[in-house]
């Protein structure tokens, strides 16, 4: 039992020595103030629209209440006078009946149709207007003078002494059609299309494969060297087409005394192959309408 009180008197006498310690040394030194520890500042990332995207976004969170109804006098004022103007319209109607006067401009209506009569009538006068030296008389005179059968007549320029040379038949065919001003020779012929700046020069090695690609009907045709002329042109042929059934060229005029036509004649048309000379150029009648 004695051992028992002892230990316990012990035990209390620890503990108040411990809390008279505790007790002192607070008393002693003051209390230091604990040290806080600071986070980095960490940026925040948002997503910014900016724009058009919040001008949306408020639109649409936008709520418009509706306008007051406000009963407006003007309204009324505007729709009364619409029955009156019908009211007071509606008499006058049958003064405009009775009045003979008035009754004219009924009679002036079929103005109009004469108007779009005259109208109708004016693209007939300009196809009627074009008239003069056209395509297809060259074409049918072209055969009108082969079916005569002249000869080739060097320096020939009348179909009644029996036959033409080259430049005579082309000026003779012109001539006839109504086409002005046509020279003698085919160099002067040559520069006659030039100076009308109606000339396409196409010689050189292949000059008959370019000749084949711009040519049409009705054009003249230019050699040079058949014949000692001096000149750079010496001989003119007219085209007159190609026929797809036999995959061939026409042209017309006179090519010699040696070589005939389709009629078997020297002033004729002649299958277009390569001929003696060199191809010059090419070119459309001045004043010939195509």
């Amino acid at each position: 039992m004695r051992f028992s009180v002892n230990l316990k008197a012990a035990v209390s006498l620890l503990l108040l020595a411990q809390f008279l310690s505790v007790n002192s040394e607070s008393q002693a030194e003051p209390a230091k103030p604990k040290i806080r520890s600071f986070r980095p500042v960490v940026p925040i990332k948002q997503n910014v629209h900016g724009g058009m995207d919040q001008m949306k976004s408020q639109m649409i969170r936008l709520t418009i209440p509706p306008p007051p109804i406000h009963e407006s006098p003007s309204l009324e004022t505007i729709q009364d006078p619409e029955p009156e103007t019908a009211k007071t319209e509606l008499p006058p109607e049958p003064l405009v009946e009775s009045n003979p006067e008035k009754s004219a401009p009924e009679e002036i209506k079929p103005e109009p149709a004469t108007t779009t009569s005259k109208e109708a009538e004016a693209p007939k006068e300009k196809a009627v207007t074009k008239e003069g030296p056209t395509l297809e008389k060259l074409r049918a005179e072209a055969h009108a003078l082969a079916e005569q059968k002249l000869t080739y007549i060097f320096g020939a320029d009348d179909p009644d002494s029996g036959g033409l040379d080259c430049s005579a038949t082309i000026q003779y065919l012109l001539n006839k059609i109504g086409v002005k001003d046509v020279p003698r020779t085919s160099y002067d012929q040559y520069s006659w299309l030039k100076e009308n700046k109606l000339l396409d020069d196409v010689y050189g090695k292949s000059a008959t494969e370019k000749l084949f690609k711009k040519l049409s009907p009705g054009d003249l045709i230019f050699w040079g060297g058949t014949w000692k002329s001096g000149h750079r042109v010496s001989h003119v042929m007219l085209y007159m087409g190609y026929d797809p059934a036999t995959d061939k060229h026409y042209i017309f005029g006179a090519r010699g005394k040696s070589v005939k036509g389709l009629t078997g004649a020297g002033v004729d048309i002649f299958e277009f192959e390569e001929q003696k000379g060199r191809l010059i150029a090419h070119g459309k009648i001045p004043g010939l309408i195509y």
